[in-house]
């Protein structure tokens, strides 16, 4: 075993639930949600500041929806509320086993959501980089991917599925704006797993991730792509080549299943895309989230089928 597999196996289990805050920090966590056999994807994500003000959003878009979900609602909570058993209005959160098992659901309007998330490797933390996780990005964070079996409604309609969620945990302060550009990119086949962070920030290049890869994990040393941009900027194919630090090397196929703009902070926009996509051939799925300083953005979209193809 190697040292980051050992880390990875041995992080501590009580990073999986709640931390102690100071004031003006938050605490969220993403559950990214792919179902390409329903031609849907989306996430649903809690959040929780020191104070105890909470959030949750819910969103279900692609092909398989004439309309879009967008859900979402703000609720003062206990500043020692526990993720052990989250209710909040609309959303609950149960962390069954850390790091392993999780219940998410979701009770909204149109969408209904009931769902177990079981992990399918060890979290990758961004303190087991050499580089930390940047200070304004938080105080750390676990990046990990699971199996998912869930039970939904939309608008009544009932669905079922099992497939694969990816979960994001995040914990500190966080200032938006000092991305400069962002890549947050996952891709998972299940035996397979990857995700790279690219932060462009104070004329820097931050890389951080992992392949987890035949039972090891490694931290991701080299990240390259093509990227298909439309007409308004968003990624709708992305090819990346990975390689870690013992050497390995994976490609990765993408196609967004869907996309999606979400104004988070007045400084930036995040555009996601919900991906399938193959690793050396293997079928799998996976989320590509570009973030971009809005006043850039904005400017080069109307050059983007000019230069930016």
């Amino acid at each position: 075993m190697n040292d980051l597999t050992r880390q990875c196996a041995e992080f501590p289990v009580e990073h999986g639930l709640r931390h102690k805050l100071t004031e003006g920090e938050r605490e969220s966590l993403a559950h990214m949600l792919l179902m390409p056999e329903h031609g849907l994807v989306g996430f649903i994500y809690p959040s929780i500041r020191a104070n105890g003000d909470g959030k949750g959003r819910a969103s279900i878009f692609g092909p398989g929806i004439a309309e879009e979900i967008h859900e979402t609602f703000e609720e003062q909570t206990s500043p020692d509320a526990r993720f052990e058993d989250l209710r909040m209005k609309q959303l609950s959160m149960a962390v069954v086993e850390p790091l392993k098992v999780v219940d998410i659901g979701w009770q909204g309007e149109r969408l209904t959501f009931t769902g177990r998330f079981e992990a399918t490797h060890p979290p990758y933390a961004f303190s087991m980089h050499p580089g930390g996780n940047p200070p304004y990005y938080g105080n750390n964070r676990t990046e990990q991917h699971g199996r998912l079996v869930a039970d939904f409604t939309i608008d009544g309609k009932a669905y079922h599925h099992e497939g694969f969620l990816i979960r994001d945990h995040s914990w500190g302060p966080r200032v938006w704006g000092l991305n400069q550009h962002y890549k947050w990119f996952h891709a998972t086949t299940g035996d397979i797993s990857i995700h790279v962070f690219e932060m462009l920030s104070f004329g820097r290049r931050l890389l951080r991730g992992f392949l987890w890869k035949d039972g090891r994990m490694s931290h991701v040393a080299e990240f390259d792509y093509d990227i298909t941009y439309d007409d308004q900027m968003m990624h709708k194919a992305f090819v990346a080549r990975i390689k870690d630090e013992d050497g390995r090397k994976v490609t990765v196929d993408s196609t967004a299943l869907g996309n999606i703009q979400l104004d988070y902070d007045p400084m930036i926009w995040l555009n996601e895309a919900g991906l399938v996509l193959e690793i050396d051939g293997q079928p799998g799925v996976g989320w590509c989230e570009f973030c971009w300083n809005k006043n850039y953005h904005d400017f080069a979209k109307d050059y983007v089928t000019r230069f930016g193809r």
